[in-house]
């Protein structure tokens, strides 16, 4: 170090410690392994690897719902062509079972014919008759039966 010589300070002193008098020994390591170098590679193929299989992934999500797609349009073609179907279906059958039609075949085919006027008859029948129900001696069972049934009747099954 260079000398500074100023009157007004003394650095002599500190002259001295500019040099340190204590070095480090330095331990040399002979089995010294490039493990840094080898994991970073490692971990740059591990990390390339992940990336193309998430990349494989998304492509396959993609072509299965192109499929999807082309399944959806597929089933849609389907259904208007059922939708046209049914209509002609629906068409055909108030056709042929309009009332001018079964008039019709019921007078070609069956041989029927419309009632006239003489062919009408009225039948009397008393006011006075009324008509009662016979009861009926029933035990327990019978009743619950019949009760059960009333039941299942007024529910529709």
């Amino acid at each position: 170090m260079a000398k500074i010589n100023n009157l007004a300070y003394d650095y002599s002193e500190y002259d001295q410690m500019a040099e340190p008098k204590f070095r480090p020994k330095i331990k040399h390591i002979r089995n010294l392994k490039l493990q840094p170098r080898a994991s970073k590679s490692i971990r740059i193929t591990i990390t390339g690897f992940i990336t193309a299989l998430l990349l494989m992934a998304i492509v396959f999500g993609r072509v299965e719902l192109s499929k999807i797609y082309s399944e959806q349009s597929d089933l849609q073609s389907e259904l208007s062509q059922l939708t046209e179907a049914n209509l002609s279906l629906k068409s055909e059958l108030e056709s042929k079972t309009g009332l001018s039609q079964v008039e019709e075949y019921a007078e070609k085919t069956l041989g029927l014919q419309k009632l006239d006027k003489s062919q009408v008859e009225y039948v009397e029948v008393k006011t006075d008759a009324v008509i009662e129900p016979v009861e009926t001696d029933e035990n327990i069972f019978v009743a619950i039966k019949k009760w059960f049934q009333n039941v299942l009747e007024y529910i529709g099954a």
